[in-house]
């Protein structure tokens, strides 16, 4: 841009941000080098109406104040009984899922983490749309040997869409009354662990309104409940699902489908199949305070 950016233009542009930007990239970059002073300047105008505030330890870097909601009007909204996901091991016997929520299922290594995801998908296919987000760990042809297999015979077309997703998971996240299965969140190299607990909160969030629930995969150390990420991962999902190697636990569960028996820490052993697709000699395991 050659000419000098006015107060108005770069108030107008900064109401379209999401998330840091730095006064140097205002209007998309396009202001030249030599008003970059101005723009510093009008940056702080900015922050002295209350538009937007300075974050983080790097200098000139902004966001916008979000103070544009409006109250909703939550009691003219039609109640919802329950979303109509189905999941393995019975659990909806157990546990109450809102749409609009999200369900973590953190598996170490080899524990049948993605045997669930599938397993999911297949069980809810002919019931709604349904949309798997993978980064296709291990292939295509993994992927379609592990569906061939499944107990049950997929049509074709699948009743389900396979999208490759490598990042930004809550980008796809937009259409109503879907399940979306996420096999699975990972940070990139060089990234902090932290950082899962955000990812899953913005898918979270593009969830709402949307009557739609999002199942996420994610790795965790093997004899630990909670995933990488550690006890952020657990803020945000309505169930919370951890699985070892021929073991499977409830972490939380935010909503039991019984009042009256709450799921948490409830376990269950099981086997696999040969072909890896399918959980066998499912059990139950009560502990000393539990009866049949």
């Amino acid at each position: 841009m050659s000419n000098k950016p006015t107060q108005l233009l770069v108030e107008q542009w900064i109401t379209l941000t999401n998330g840091q930007v730095h006064y140097t990239q205002a209007l998309d970059g396009q202001v030249d080098k030599t008003y970059w002073p101005h723009l510093r300047m009008i940056f702080r105008r900015m922050c002295e109406k209350g538009l937007i505030e300075q974050v983080g330890n790097k200098d000139g870097l902004y966001r916008l104040i979000e103070n544009q909601a409006r109250p909703v009007d939550w009691q003219s909204v039609e109640k919802i009984k329950d979303s109509r996901v189905l999941l393995p091991f019975d659990l909806r016997k157990y546990v109450f899922i809102y749409p609009d929520t999200t369900i973590v299922v953190a598996g170490s290594k080899s524990s049948g983490k993605s045997g669930f995801l599938y397993r999911t998908i297949i069980m809810n296919m002919e019931k709604m749309v349904v949309i798997l987000l993978t980064n296709l760990e291990g292939g295509i042809n993994m992927l379609r040997d592990r569906f061939d297999s499944m107990d049950v015979e997929i049509p074709v077309p699948a009743p389900f869409d396979v999208i490759p997703v490598y990042s930004n998971y809550h980008d796809y996240i937009k259409r109503p009354d879907t399940l979306y299965v996420i096999d699975y969140i990972d940070v990139p190299d060089g990234e902090s662990f932290y950082l899962i607990a955000e990812l899953i909160k913005k898918i979270d969030q593009k969830l709402q309104g949307l009557n739609s629930v999002a199942v996420i995969g994610l790795q965790k150390p093997s004899g630990r409940d909670t995933a990488f990420g550690g006890e952020g991962t657990l803020k945000a999902p309505s169930l919370y699902i951890a699985m070892d190697s021929h073991k499977l636990k409830i972490v939380d569960a935010k909503v039991p489908a019984n009042p009256k028996i709450h799921p948490k820490n409830m376990q269950w052993s099981f086997d696999y199949d040969e072909s890896g697709t399918k959980f066998v000699n499912i059990q139950r395991c009560f502990t000393q305070w539990e009866g049949e």
